[in-house]
Formats: C-alpha cells, sequence, structure tokens
C-alpha cells in the first residue's frame, strides 16, 4: 500500500502523488527547444522528484538519450584536482547507463572513462558522444550549488557554455539540452578562488532561459493525490474543500501540503474513521507547528545565520511593516530563494501561513528569553516627548498582544 512521502525522492509507485504531468510536460518544451536552464528552487520544494520523473519520460522517448547525475555526490577530495573532479563525473555517467539498463551506453563510457583527465578531454568526449548515439543528449544535473564556490565547477561551467555557443554555430556537437538544478541560481553565485581575499562572480550563464515553470501546487492539483488515496483507502472526502484547505495553509509548498497529509493518515485519523473533513486540516497544522523536521530547521538556519534576512522577517512577521516587492533587492532576493517570502500584489509576503505562524512564535520566543517582563518600564514605553499618551505605540502593542494571545490555529477559517 502506498502511503504519503516527505523524504527522498517520491516515486509513483510507492507514493501518493500529485499529478504533475502538465510540469514535465512544460519542462519538456523547453528541452524540445534546445533550451539550457537553471531550476533553482528551495529546499524541499520537489527539484529532486521533478528530475526523477522528467528523465523517466525523457528515457520512453526515442530520439533523447537522457544522462541525470548529481554534484552531491562529489567529494571535497575530488575538487583538489581536475582528474579527480572528472573521474567523478564520469563514474556517475557510466553507473547512470549501468542502472539504467544501457548496456551499449555503459560499455561505451567504460572504453573511454580512463582516457577523460582535463576539460578539454571532456569536451571532445561529449561531441564524440554525440556522434556515437546519433541522439539529442539531455544532461541534467542536480545539486549544483554543492560545487559553487570552486574554481574546478567555473572551469567546467566554461567549458560547457564554449560547446553550447560552438554547437550553435554549427562548428561543434554537444548536449541537446542542460539543466541545472540547486536552491541558488548559479548565474548570481559568488565563487571563492586564490587568493582567499579576491571574489568574482561564476562565469557567465547567460546561455540559460529563465525557467519560469512553477514548482508548487495549486489546489486542483493537489486534489489528484487525495483522489488517489481516497480510492486506494476507500475513504470519504470532500476534494475540493480538502484541497482548498491545504492550499490555504500551504500555498502549494510540496513538503508542507505531503506532510499535513501525511500527519492526517498517520497520527489523527483514528482506525473506525472513514472520511477525512476539514477539522483534520485544521489538527494536522496545529501537530506540525510543534514538530521539528528538515525543512523546519533549515528555516532556522537561514534565519540565524542571515542578520539582515532575520532583521527583514522580523520587521514583517513582528512588526508588521509593509514592503515593496523588489527582487533587485538582495535581501528580499535571499528571501525568495529560500521560500521565506513571495510577492503578492507586488508586496512582500511570507510564503505561506504556517511559515508565518513558525516565524512568529520562534521570533516571540527569542524575544522573550532576553528580556523579562519585569524588566519593563511600561510607563516610560508609551509616553512621548511632550509626556502624552502615544496612541501609535499602544495601538501597536496591543497588536502584538493579540498575536501572541490568539495566534495559533485553534478554529476553522
Amino acid at each position: 500500500m502506498k502511503k504519503f512521502n516527505v523524504t527522498g525522492t517520491c516515486i509513483p509507485e510507492k507514493h501518493y502523488m500529485v499529478d504533475i504531468s502538465k510540469k514535465i510536460n512544460s519542462i519538456i518544451n523547453l528541452i524540445e527547444e534546445g533550451e539550457y536552464f537553471i531550476i533553482n528552487r528551495p529546499r524541499q520544494y520537489g527539484k529532486t522528484t521533478t528530475l526523477y520523473l522528467l528523465d523517466k519520460k525523457l528515457r520512453n522517448m526515442d530520439k533523447y538519450l537522457s544522462i541525470k547525475i548529481s554534484f552531491e555526490s562529489i567529494d571535497t577530495e575530488s575538487y583538489k584536482e581536475v582528474k579527480l573532479f572528472l573521474r567523478s563525473v564520469m563514474k556517475q555517467i557510466k553507473n547512470y547507463f549501468r542502472f539504467s539498463g544501457n548496456e551499449n551506453m555503459y560499455d561505451y563510457i567504460e572504453k573511454v572513462n580512463d582516457k577523460i583527465d582535463t576539460m578539454d578531454a571532456f569536451s571532445d568526449f561529449v561531441t564524440d558522444m554525440v556522434e556515437y548515439t546519433n541522439k539529442r543528449i539531455v544532461l541534467i544535473i542536480d545539486e549544483v550549488d554543492k560545487s559553487s564556490n570552486n574554481q574546478l565547477f567555473l572551469d567546467f561551467l566554461g567549458m560547457l557554455r564554449n560547446k553550447y555557443l560552438l554547437k550553435n554555430q554549427g562548428e561543434d556537437y554537444s548536449f541537446h539540452s542542460l539543466i541545472l538544478a540547486g536552491v541558488h541560481d548559479v548565474k548570481s553565485l559568488k565563487a571563492k578562488i586564490r587568493p582567499e581575499d579576491e571574489k568574482k562572480y561564476n562565469s557567465p550563464w547567460n546561455i540559460a532561459v529563465n525557467f519560469e515553470v512553477d514548482l508548487s501546487f495549486k489546489a486542483i492539483e493537489i486534489e489528484t493525490m487525495l483522489k488517489q488515496y481516497a480510492e486506494e483507502r476507500r475513504i470519504a472526502m470532500d476534494y475540493s474543500k480538502l484541497s482548498d484547505k491545504l492550499y490555504y495553509y500551504t500555498s502549494g509548498y510540496p513538503f508542507l501540503v505531503s506532510r499535513l497529509c501525511q500527519i492526517v493518515d498517520e497520527k489523527l485519523l483514528k482506525p473506525d474513521e472513514k472520511s477525512w473533513t476539514v477539522q483534520h486540516i485544521d489538527e494536522s497544522v496545529k501537530y506540525i507547528l510543534k514538530e521539528t523536521n528538515t525543512l523546519f530547521d533549515d528555516l532556522g538556519k537561514n534565519l540565524e545565520n542571515n542578520v539582515k534576512l532575520y532583521e527583514e522577517v522580523y520587521s514583517i512577521v513582528i512588526d508588521g511593516e509593509i514592503r515593496v516587492y523588489n527582487n533587485l533587492n538582495p535581501i528580499i532576493n535571499l528571501g525568495t530563494i529560500y521560500g521565506i517570502f513571495k510577492e503578492y500584489d507586488n508586496k512582500v509576503m511570507i510564503h505561506n501561513r504556517i511559515y508565518e505562524q513558525l516565524i512568529y512564535n520562534y521570533m516571540i520566543s527569542k524575544t522573550e528569553a532576553k528580556v523579562k517582563m519585569g524588566s519593563y518600564n511600561f510607563r516610560d514605553k508609551f509616553i512621548n516627548n511632550d509626556n502624552e499618551l502615544d496612541f501609535n505605540k499602544i495601538l501597536l502593542k496591543f497588536q502584538q498582544f493579540i498575536k501572541e494571545q490568539y495566534s495559533d490555529i485553534d478554529e476553522s477559517n
């Protein structure tokens, strides 16, 4: 029997999943056009699952030869020398064909593997492979920002970029399409190079087109997962109402959608219950706000490690300040990259209601830990320079009090 999954890649045969076939088809359209692009989305936003399903579909299309690797598998030692770096890349390519059942390509890689010890040699290998297969080769690289602060990675990108330009000019063969995936956009990451105090931007990757496929789940898409579950478990539910409620709390953040469903199924639903209700979703939100998970850990680390981002989030969540959304602002851009911010009506908003509640509780808790209530001089806090009551400060403090006392979601909306 399938289950809801929030760890690792979601497998259709094993897990209840949102139908993202339309998203996959949109990515296929970019590949058909021979585009190079970067999928940069926050942690646990469905990138790896999307790449898995994309690779699976490409393997069933005769005109394509797909290769999927991950830079997460390259160890630190491999970045000390180009030969070691390329050996690690080639090993992944060889293993890909081995476990995908493509014996011809596995044997081909085995024969040339030991000769690939320079970037030029890898470039020639790509050219020869395209000629050998006579197919459109698509290279998919996951977790690219694991390597982004290394000069070898810049050299690797530069070589691929040069081949792309030469291919378009009819002077070389190269990958038909190239997909880089990670949290950050490698076009804007800075890399440390020798000497240690010198920095430069990554080699230009302006050959990449904008990736505009929305990987979040719409309410109507969430319904497809609920239907899978209900039909298999023979559970009654109002798909539309429940999916709307899940979207209301999560704004379609893939991990949060699946985790709330998992909590209802595994923690809240009693053995004799045969239906899901809106109250189940409300209870699952209370449950998730009290737990520790990898996504919330990342959220906390990102806030703690970026003082300016923390202050910006504090001003929005605690002080109720309004910010105009401008992605050129480095702090707003960083918050968006980490999945904390989103744009709504040209304003900066916290991505989803669960994050908003979680961040509020976390920041209030930190404030209470630093300041004992007895140390407040309440009179001086609400008196202005003219020794008169400052009603603006009073109202703001009342707003904070109301949020603190009634912020937990304890009733249906």
